[in-house]
């Protein structure tokens, strides 16, 4: 941390010598630098500085002036000077503990859905206190999309949106909400004997009335999270497919290990992916992709023996354990699945038709002293070289071969104009371990240099992390760009914004922000949160 509050004090120093060699300085200058020093500061502990900065933020924005000659810019930064001068001196800089730190990136993701800015603003940030992470959508349109994208742990919906009546969002979201145990909280001022009976018919877990006590809530989302762990810890059955769930494939596997260092019987793992899924979710809704996963395994079901086992992995990736089975066996019998599979017709509610495809990766256990996750990992090896062989194929692991498609990549892209936020994030994110992805990251000091660098245009698993206030290109007119791109739409975006007002953060939700901090952050909780993201971001 020192490092970076030495390179702070030092850009400080910079930009204020060259501000004495000029006539005058704009307004727009003067405001970013400290608006980008109460943000940067606080994030690295330089608390006293980031207090100065929004003194004079609020200050010069009562004045709105567009130059600021020498004789009024040196009224504020005076003191500033000072405390460079001191600051430089000292051998260890002074720190304050982070309060409220998050416990782990597993916590809890929570959405909020609700109209009142004021009011999500106080459930998010009190939340967030609480460990939990939060993210929040103010109409009915964003809370289905973030509902089936991001798979919240527990929702918060209001009962009056401005899109829709939040009995429709609650309609829309029981299917899903059931079959993965979400509880949804509805919350409303209107706590009739009607609306409340209406809630719980409908499904609701619980009904909260406005005002909202934090006390109260907290307590009602522990309790129904525990319900929904001891639910989830007894049940083996993805309730949407029919297949086993990820839990079982741990037990059952490790049975079928055991098995074989006793029988030095093989057995084959098979690792399948549904083919461009995503593109079936963003051009027919993600019902009809539910119907694809029903249909899929259904068809797999009735095709396999009674003594093979079929496991929903997660999201379209699916495990096939074949008992007494060698890698051969295997392909022949996916090559013949996949060869019917791809013959079954589907139909949008547009009465549009369209087809499905799997890609399969395929490994034979049959060494006793390699572990589950290496029979995975080869598995998984073979599945994407199944990929980049052009999807709609079977391949098997071979130990002699070296596998071009390795490695995953999760790409961050940060947009920051403040150097310093972009090494301290760069250094913090690069640590991060997300699956068998590797991370790749870029930074752009400004939204111009982010579009012309074309990295929007890549597709993939991508976020973006952006900074409000920049020169020339505001951050949100990046976001509002960025999501007109086909693969901009898809990218996951996290607002850095010293921004307070209700209308910037409605704008930002509103343009399509997925999260937002508020400058200053804690570097733990920035990485946390950008964790949990990416986490959920990659087992869609």
């Amino acid at each position: 941390m020192k490092k970076y509050q030495k390179l702070l004090i030092s850009r400080c120093k910079q930009t204020l010598r060259e501000w004495e060699q000029e006539e005058k300085i704009n307004g727009n200058e003067f405001y970013r630098f400290f608006h980008s020093l109460k943000g940067t500061a606080a994030s690295i502990e330089l608390h006293e500085f980031a207090k100065m900065a929004d003194y004079v933020l609020e200050e010069i924005n009562s004045l709105e002036k567009d130059e600021w000659y020498p004789d009024e810019w040196k009224k504020y930064t005076g003191h500033l000077e000072q405390v460079l001068g001191k600051k430089e001196q000292e051998t260890v800089l002074p720190t304050e503990p982070i309060q409220n730190q998050k416990k782990d990136e597993q916590n809890k993701l929570v959405l909020i859905v609700d109209d009142d800015i004021d009011m999500v603003t106080f459930l998010k940030t009190n939340l967030e206190q609480q460990g939990y992470m939060v993210l929040a959508a103010l109409t009915a349109k964003k809370a289905i999309q973030v509902f089936y994208n991001q798979k919240p742990d527990s929702v918060l919906l209001d009962v009056n949106l401005p899109d829709k009546n939040g009995f429709d969002v609650l309609k829309k979201m029981l299917e899903k909400s059931h079959s993965l145990f979400i509880p949804v909280i509805m919350m409303s001022t209107d706590n009739s004997k009607e609306t409340i009976i209406k809630s719980f018919q409908m499904g609701a877990v619980d009904f909260v009335a406005k005002p909202i006590f934090i006390e109260e809530i907290v307590a009602r989302l522990e309790n129904r999270l525990k319900y929904k762990e001891m639910i989830s810890e007894a049940v083996l059955i993805d309730e949407l497919t029919g297949a086993f769930n990820r839990k079982f494939f741990s037990i059952e596997v490790e049975r079928q290990l055991y098995e074989y260092k006793r029988s030095k019987d093989p057995f084959s793992i098979v690792l399948i992916d549904l083919d461009h899924f995503k593109q079936v979710n963003d051009l027919y809704g993600h019902d009809i992709g539910d119907i694809v996963l029903r249909e899929f395994s259904n068809y797999v079901k009735e095709a396999k023996r009674h003594s093979d086992f079929f496991i929903r992995y997660g999201g379209e990736e699916f495990v096939l354990i074949l008992p007494r089975t060698t890698k051969e066996d295997a392909k022949i019998f996916i090559e013949r699945l996949l060869q019917g599979f791809s013959k079954i017709e589907f139909q949008t509610n547009e009465m549009e038709t369209f087809f499905s495809t799997f890609s399969s990766g395929i490994v034979e256990v049959n060494h006793e002293n390699t572990d589950v996750d290496t029979y995975m990992k080869h598995a998984d090896q073979a599945l994407y070289e199944a990929k980049a062989a052009g999807r709609k194929a079977v391949v098997i692991y071979n130990s002699k071969e070296t596998y071009k498609s390795q490695k995953k990549v999760l790409r961050i892209g940060i947009i920051d104009d403040d150097t310093i936020v972009h090494q301290i994030v760069s250094e913090q994110l690069e640590k991060l371990k997300i699956g068998h992805y590797a991370i790749e990251i870029s930074s752009f000091r400004e939204g111009e240099a982010f579009f012309e660098s074309k990295w929007h245009t890549h597709p993939g698993k991508n976020l973006v992390i952006l900074d409000g206030i920049m020169p020339r290109m505001d951050g949100l007119e990046v976001l509002q760009k960025l999501r007109k791109h086909p693969n901009g739409k898809n990218a996951m975006v996290l607002m850095l914004t010293g921004r307070k007002s209700e209308k910037d953060i409605v704008k930002a939700l509103e343009l399509g922000a997925d999260d937002y901090l508020t400058k200053p952050f804690s570097l733990p909780e920035l990485v946390a949160r950008v964790k949990r993201l990416t986490t959920r971001m990659i087992t869609e």
